[in-house]
């Protein structure tokens, strides 16, 4: 069986680092991370209703009132993935009844298919790409705790990084990230401009990575930094 060897994923590695890396940033769905309180009313059989949105976190059902919280499994039960909550029949929840439900969505899933973020707000060129090793004493680090030294030779890691200035997106709320090869600016947006906007964009590249999260608030007063090592 062929094999990619480490040294064509450092000429990988290479041929990537030549080439203009965004750091793309996306606003996502409003619901992401959110929490929300509802009432919904049990239907159809078996009983059921479905939640807005899905992956949900957490979810406790309720009385209309508020006065009496009921318990999963005994008197419900949740699909997570779906947002479907069925009733439990010989529990403590009646028939058709209505309940309250108070709910906190999750993010969805990523997925190797992904090719865009949502609702992409901006994109600044990367500040710096290096090559990097695995070093637990290295003065590097990167989201999940692993830390990197730089290394001057080829490697298969590539350490890619952005600060986004004061006022670029300044009023959204930002709950996904991704880092984009190949995209290319709209005709006359000027070669040296760093940051652009989607409609200064021609074309957007080629996604190269993606992270999502329940949501950072931007501030006029705070530069944001993002952080990863492309492993190859």
């Amino acid at each position: 069986m062929a094999l990619l060897v480490n040294s064509g994923r450092e000429g990988l590695a290479a041929a990537l680092k030549s080439r203009t890396m965004f750091f793309a940033w996306g606003r996502g769905d409003s619901w992401w991370g959110q929490t929300d309180v509802k009432n919904f009313t049990f239907s159809g059989s078996p009983e059921r209703f479905m939640l807005d949105h899905a992956p949900v976190s957490a979810l406790a059902v309720k009385s209309v009132d508020s006065a009496l919280t009921f318990e999963t499994p005994r008197d419900y039960t949740f699909n997570a993935n779906t947002g479907a909550v069925t009733r439990i029949n010989g529990g403590q929840i009646a028939p058709g009844a209505t309940v309250q439900a108070q709910v906190q969505y999750g993010t969805p899933a990523l997925g190797s298919g992904e090719t865009a973020l949502v609702n992409e707000v901006g994109r600044r060129i990367a500040s710096s790409v290096e090559f990097v090793v695995p070093d637990d004493n290295g003065n590097i680090s990167t989201p999940g705790g692993q830390r990197w030294t730089i290394s001057a030779t080829a490697t298969r890691y590539l350490y890619c990084n952005v600060l986004f200035d004061y006022l670029e997106a300044a009023t959204e709320t930002i709950r996904g990230v991704g880092i984009y090869v190949d995209g290319t600016r709209k005709p006359g947006v000027p070669e040296g401009q760093l940051y652009l906007t989607p409609d200064q964009v021609a074309e957007p590249g080629y996604l190269l990575l993606l992270d999502r999260f329940a949501g950072k608030v931007r501030s006029p007063s705070e530069r944001q930094g993002f952080s990863y090592v492309l492993v190859i």
